[in-house]
């Protein structure tokens, strides 16, 4: 596969530092979760032991991450890119209604997105004891055990690809779901158009979660409420957040019409 990377090489090998590590970071596709050493040399024609200086300097400042012997992008240019107008205007989008769910459930709301393969939380409001609390984005959700990232799971199921997701699923609780339940649970999710998680991640709480749609239906994230297990009735949380997840839709719409050129 041809990178973007691939061209600029045969165009231009920079000498100065930022241009090796621009050469560095756009050498990850659109498929890769992660690159080793001889990939990244290979891919940037920037010599071997300079790309291994340039790739733990990017570790120790959270450009990269380790994954065993690979790298992998690192959450730091996630956080800068929240802030390119399209992820702003979702948040933007996003972050008044979560406020207004959160109160009126008395609970925490989360919104995660897709980010190469892996699902991160954008937003993050609660309520606890009737005080208000607020996360900072950039939180990792795990994909086979929380509501979201089931959802996300069964709605991208060539971005996130079960044989490469089965072999990393980990028993949170005994009521995680193990390898072979897994494929059953992402058809019937499919198939409700949402997702429930009850004691999977965590034990005395559950989950549900609806999709963010955009564009031509397009799946942008997803909306979830973590509550109590005692207490919490799955029927009066699925609507509310099926309506807040249609309210974030029309908001995006008429943002995305105000931006558009005339």
């Amino acid at each position: 596969m041809t990178t973007v990377s691939d061209v600029r090489v045969a165009d231009e090998r920079p000498n100065s530092v930022l241009g090796k590590v621009s050469l560095i970071l756009s050498a990850f596709g659109d498929d890769d979760f992660s690159l080793g050493l001889a990939e990244l040399t290979s891919r940037t024609g920037i010599a071997k032991a300079t790309v291994h200086r340039l790739c733990q300097e990017l570790v120790a400042t959270d450009f990269l991450e380790r994954d065993g012997c690979n790298y992998r992008l690192g959450v730091r240019l996630y956080a800068m890119g929240l802030r390119s107008p399209h992820q702003r205007t979702l948040r933007e989008a996003a972050r008044p209604v979560i406020e207004n769910l959160a109160q009126s459930l008395d609970n925490a709301v989360i919104l995660a997105i897709p980010h190469d393969s892996e699902l991160l939380c954008v937003e993050s409001l609660g309520t606890h004891r009737n005080r208000a609390r607020s996360t900072s984005g950039g939180r990792r959700l795990q994909l086979h055990s929380t509501a979201a990232g089931k959802l996300t799971l069964a709605l991208l199921p060539e971005q996130y690809p079960l044989a490469r997701i089965l072999p990393l699923t980990v028993r949170c609780t005994p009521h995680t779901l193990g390898p072979a339940q897994l494929p059953g649970e992402l058809r019937r999710i499919r198939e409700q158009g949402h997702a429930v998680e009850v004691e999977e991640k965590r034990l005395g709480y559950l989950a549900v979660a609806v999709p963010v749609r955009g564009t031509g239906d397009a799946y942008l994230g997803a909306l979830s409420v973590i509550a109590p297990t005692a207490g919490s009735r799955i029927s009066r949380l699925l609507p509310a957040l099926t309506r807040a997840s249609s309210i974030i839709t029309a908001r995006l719409a008429r943002y995305e019409s105000l931006l558009a050129p005339l």
